[in-house]
């Protein structure tokens, strides 16, 4: 018997996607506030692993990049209010395109649910109708 392991495929690649998500938007914040970046503080300002972080290559070269500007600082930079505002906004934007993601990914296993339910109604409707059509 042959097993179907899409969903289990989809589930485990949405649920990488949102780390990944997680771990770009929590990095923009450190970096956005000047606090040390290395794997093990933006694996847990993110949730994520350390092993996750440094097993995607573009996380990887991102942080290793932003530890290394973070630790030759001389003096933090004065971010301009506008700088401030851009970089709010691009984490706003992150988290709500995360959140849609999660939005589309439930929708779409309650809309298969809803199916699975139709197909049972009928099968039972269909029954139903004929044990009733024998008398």
């Amino acid at each position: 018997m042959r097993r179907n392991i899409a969903g289990l495929k989809r589930s485990a690649r949405l649920r990488s996607e949102q780390a990944m998500e997680r771990a770009l938007a929590a990095l923009h914040r450190m970096d956005a506030s000047d606090r040390d970046i290395n794997f093990r503080t933006v694996a847990t300002e993110a949730k994520v692993s350390t092993a996750g972080l440094y097993g995607q290559e573009e996380l990887r070269v991102r942080i290793m990049r932003s530890r290394r500007t973070t630790s030759h600082r001389v003096a933090p930079a004065v971010s301009t209010a506008q700088e401030r505002e851009r970089l709010s906004r691009q984490n706003i934007a992150a988290t709500l395109r995360l959140r849609i993601k999660e939005l589309e990914e439930k929708n779409r296993e309650l809309n298969t649910l809803l199916e699975l339910a139709y197909g049972k109604l009928a099968l039972a409707c269909e029954k139903n109708a004929s044990e009733w059509s024998g008398f």
